[in-house]
């Protein structure tokens, strides 16, 4: 009762309840990108300038550039995936060798492309990594047979980030349906993920009950080429 009266107060107070909308619709970020977006779709990058990806806070992207600009850029011809939509931009993520990076971008510097046909189990399959974590999928018996490894901070631990890692796993026999694919873990049912199917990629999610203490299999995961 205390917590809901504290919300009402808050929202009374002017700008608050538009504070906290732009904190809600407002976030486009690396981490956050798969489980905060939805609409996923991909688009190439038209026009000969650099489209630099804008960022999420103090007022942006609304501010525009250069107030909101971050280091990455794309550069016409490459390819985003996309989320939602806010004003005039959308919600982009680049995919790249060092894991990729998001931000908002101009909705008219970008040409949708066309949405592809329902996958096969056979386009599901591979071996799909986002950096240090695994999914492996498998056609048998009309099904995919789902494994994943999942590390925090990383398989490896270094000079700068000496502890763990924290380990998740997840080991699932599951059915797509169309390209979403929804799968719970057959030892332990608490741990469930949820994979959209975008060709060479998986946006994927779960529940934080997959693994130790700040594991998420959350990522845009890329299939390694020949594996399959």
């Amino acid at each position: 009762m205390m917590r809901l009266l504290f919300l009402i107060a808050l929202s009374t107070l002017p700008g608050t309840a538009l504070a906290l909308d732009a904190a809600t619709d407002g976030t486009c970020r690396n981490g956050a990108f798969p489980a905060e977006q939805s609409d996923f779709a991909l688009a190439t990058v038209s026009g000969d300038t650099r489209l630099y990806l804008l960022g999420d806070l103090d007022g942006c992207p609304a501010k525009g550039e250069p107030a909101c600009r971050q280091r990455s850029y794309v550069v016409g011809g490459d390819t985003l995936i996309t989320g939602r939509t806010l004003g005039g931009y959308r919600c982009g993520f680049f995919p790249n060798n060092v894991g990729g990076s998001a931000g908002w971008v101009d909705v008219r510097r970008l040409q949708p492309l066309p949405a592809r046909a329902a996958p096969t189990l056979r386009d599901w399959a591979g071996h799909w990594h986002d950096g240090d974590n695994t999914l492996d999928l498998v056609v048998q018996d009309g099904q995919l047979v789902l494994t994943g490894e999942a590390f925090w901070p990383s398989a490896k631990p270094t000079a700068q980030r000496p502890y763990g890692p924290n380990l998740g796993q997840i080991d699932a026999v599951a059915r797509p349906v169309g390209a979403v694919l929804e799968a719970i873990d057959k030892d332990d049912a608490s741990c469930t993920l949820r994979a959209r199917w975008l060709g060479d990629y998986l946006i994927v999610t779960d529940n934080s009950e997959c693994g130790g203490m700040n594991v998420r299999f959350n990522g845009v995961y890329r299939r390694d080429k020949g594996r399959r």
